[in-house]
């Protein structure tokens, strides 16, 4: 889909990785988009490395003649660490191990840098979006599982190793929900677009939820989208999975504040597309979360600004970043 071309000589483009969904976007040098594609995320590496080779080249064809492609930028869901590689990744377990920089460069013409997802859409809430010239941030997005990324000092923090800002490992329920990543009771299992469904399943077969169940033809079809319509319209029950929900997000969010004490927390992430339903409820479930709430300065919780994109925004920043990797 193209979204209009201007006459800008350098352009980046960015392909953000996820769980279900890839999104690849060219900005131009004002970090103004001029084209995007998105795909839904196949299980494998191979079909990962092809995917990207054909919206790199389909992209590249779009914006021909009017800009150049200086880089390409790639952020993936799970944990990356410095040399670029992926080591782990719950939600796409067919990929662990990928090496998608190095396979992919020697068959594009451009600089190709590699990070996780969340750190890139990190990046473009600090240089673009909720956190610009912020210097103490977290930025959680909570899509198909959890995402994090620290920005210490304004700069994205990586760790040690590449691979900092994975809250949603956390354990929050040692006997708790299985998570994809093998373990039970992860901060994603509740809190993520997979754990309002799972809060959702769990009440539908205690027999709640019977209208929501009955719209989405039975348990297959449940779905947090589905529990975040039927609470807009009304319905009690989903209303209290939501709230439900928005008190394990703000627990989750107050255990990470108390251990990085930002100035601004970034919220991104399909679910926060609706954030007039749970960002208040997450707002007020965190100050009584957080340590100390009343006595030290507030932390902003904000929805993100650059949306599901945010992700590949980044990306296209990542060759602009001292020490991305490639």
């Amino acid at each position: 889909m193209n979204l209009g071309k201007t006459n800008i000589d350098v352009a980046s483009m960015g392909i953000d990785i996820g769980g279900t969904k890839t999104l690849g976007v060219v900005l131009g040098g004002e970090g103004n988009l001029l084209t995007q594609l998105r795909f839904p995320t196949p299980p494998s590496s191979s079909k990962i490395v092809e995917l990207v080779l054909s919206i790199y080249s389909e992209l590249s064809s779009e914006v021909a003649g009017n800009v150049d492609i200086c880089s390409l930028g790639i952020g993936i869901a799970g944990l990356v660490d410095t040399s670029g590689q992926l080591r782990r990744a719950p939600n796409l377990v067919e990929a662990d191990g990928l090496r998608i920089g190095e396979m992919i460069a020697p068959r594009i013409d451009v600089p190709v840098h590699v990070d996780n997802d969340a750190n890139c859409a990190a990046l473009a809430e600090i240089r673009l979006g909720a956190a610009k010239d912020v210097d103490n941030a977290l930025l959680v997005t909570l899509g198909t599982g959890i995402g994090g990324a620290v920005v210490a000092n304004g700069n994205v923090f990586r760790g040690g190793f590449g691979v900092a800002g994975e809250p949603g490992h956390m354990m929050v329920h040692p006997d708790g929900i299985g998570c994809a990543c093998g373990a039970n009771g992860c901060w994603e299992a509740y809190a993520s677009g997979t754990g309002l469904r799972n809060l959702a399943v769990r009440q539908a077969k205690a027999g709640k939820l019977q209208a929501v169940l009955q719209e989405g033809g039975g348990f297959e079809g449940l779905t947090g989208e589905l529990v975040s319509q039927a609470a807009f319209e009304g319905d009690q029950e989903a209303i209290a999975v939501v709230d439900e929900y928005a008190k394990w997000v703000a627990m989750g969010l107050a255990n990470c504040a108390a251990l990085l004490d930002p100035e601004v927390i970034v919220l991104g992430g399909g679910v926060i597309g609706s954030w007039e339903l749970f960002g208040p409820k997450i707002c007020e479930s965190f100050e009584g979360f957080l340590i100390g709430s009343q006595h030290r300065s507030s932390v902003q919780i904000k929805p993100a600004k650059m949306g599901e994109a945010a992700g590949a925004f980044g990306a296209c920043l990542l060759g602009t970043v001292h020490g991305a990797t490639g």
